[in-house]
């Protein structure tokens, strides 16, 4: 008779979940362990690439600085102390901080077409980063926690340098050199000829805001402010938001930079009625700062300045009332106003704006403290003075290092945030072809 066979067990299902577990859980660790060590590779070479681009800071600051104790041939009135001497020597160790670039670059479209806030225009900005033509620079952050940047386009060793929106009201500024660095690298991409001929031979450096915060508030009020405790927050009622110029915290950023007349005035003359030796929410009143460079957009332009100051022959800052071009210093060399005046006749020939010389310049009415005084100074080479915390001249004899002029150019009749007027404006008035009639500029 023969046996019966034992029926065979079947395994339930949780253990046949169990057993796959026991015979996969070796290649599953084997498989992580490899992914955790390339990843580790890729973030490690990652790490190394922001190290390489953070790792370069300016020349040495000694070289722009000097323990000479100035005396004013004038009596002064002192309305704002001089630039800390540590922050001066921080700028200077202050490293590069590139953009690190994602993506292919596509065409840009853009026309004006609509109001964009500060975030939005920050991505064109990454966009333009995405072509070989480009660097993108963070140089800092605004009182209210924007970034500011530095647009590079170009190959060649002549500098051009632009900087925009400086005062919180003049938003046009910003677009336009928003739309002038996206037809130029378009373009580029584009294979025009002529374009890539102007980018082969010179660098553009544009920053197209340096008061973002004043950009956003103009544009969209109290609610963009992030800093509640600012003064704009804190006394928004009181301010006409469309005619606003100083930044969050104040202080008129154009009158803040440590040039050797900043933040004072001479007491043989009436002070300029703009000047205002506090914060203030009246339309035309400049506060300089308690402190020159106190602002942290102050120092990023600064920066900027030293930056590119060696090898640039043109600095353009554009402002957004009145349709006129201010250049030349009457303190300083005449050479630099005989440029000025050659370069400031071909703006006006090409935008119909008005060419205001070295005659419409003031100094030591109390206005003094401009970018435009500080880069010129720099370019004659002053010097830092750890004395008085102001530039100063480093002899009696003032000369001009090379060929170069700084101008302000007031695009538009007076403030507007209308798209449509600042778009006919940048047509009409031939903005773009200005701006390279800058770039290509021969003395």
């Amino acid at each position: 008779m023969a046996k019966k066979r034992k029926k065979r067990r079947k395994l339930t299902k949780e253990a046949k979940r169990l057993l796959m577990i026991i015979i996969l859980a070796p290649f599953i660790y084997l498989f992580i362990k490899s992914y955790l060590s390339t990843n580790k590779i890729d973030n490690k070479e990652n790490n190394q690439n922001k190290i390489n681009n953070s790792s370069k800071t300016l020349s040495n600051y000694e070289n722009y600085i000097t323990n000479i104790n100035y005396e004013y041939t004038n009596n002064i009135k002192i309305i704002s102390s001089g630039m800390n001497v540590e922050d001066f020597k921080g700028i200077f160790n202050k490293s590069e901080n590139y953009v690190n670039k994602v993506g292919s670059y596509k065409q840009i479209n853009y026309n004006f077409e609509k109001k964009l806030t500060y975030s939005e225009i920050e991505n064109i900005f990454n966009e333009l980063n995405k072509s070989d033509i480009v660097k993108l620079e963070n140089i800092g952050k605004s009182f209210d926690g924007r970034n500011i940047y530095i647009i590079e386009i170009g190959k060649g060793s002549k500098v051009t340098m632009f900087e925009g929106n400086i005062h919180a009201a003049e938003i046009a500024p910003l677009l336009y050199l928003t739309k002038y660095a996206v037809n130029l690298v378009n373009s580029y991409e584009k294979g025009n000829k002529d374009v890539m001929n102007l980018l082969e031979n010179n660098k553009i450096v544009i920053v197209p805001t340096i008061n973002p915060d004043g950009y956003d508030y103009t544009i969209g009020g109290k609610s963009t402010i992030n800093n509640k405790n600012s003064y704009v927050y804190q006394n928004d009622s009181d301010i006409e938001q469309d005619y606003y110029k100083a930044n969050i915290n104040g202080v008129d950023l154009n009158r803040n930079f440590p040039s050797r007349n900043g933040g004072l005035y001479f007491k043989k003359y009436t002070p300029s009625t703009t000047l205002s030796t506090k914060k203030s929410t009246e339309r035309l009143a400049y506060f300089p700062g308690n402190e020159l460079a106190s602002e942290p957009e102050t120092k990023a332009l600064i920066y900027f300045m030293y930056k590119y100051q060696k090898d640039a022959h043109i600095y353009a800052a554009v402002h957004s009332a009145g349709r006129v071009i201010y250049h030349g210093k009457p303190d300083l060399s005449s050479e630099y106003n005989r440029i000025c005046s050659k370069v400031g006749g071909i703006v006006s020939n090409i935008t119909g704006y008005q060419s205001l010389g070295v005659d419409y310049e003031d100094v030591g009415y109390g206005s003094d403290g401009s970018a435009t005084d500080m880069i010129s100074e720099i370019k004659h080479g002053f010097k830092f003075s750890t004395k008085i915390g102001r530039l100063v001249p480093n002899t009696n004899d003032i000369k001009l290092d090379g060929s170069f002029c700084a101008m302000t150019i007031e695009t538009l009749d007076s403030y507007t945030t209308d798209l449509k007027t600042i778009k006919e404006e940048y047509e009409s008035n031939n903005l773009e072809k200005a701006f390279n009639a800058l770039v290509t500029f021969k003395s």
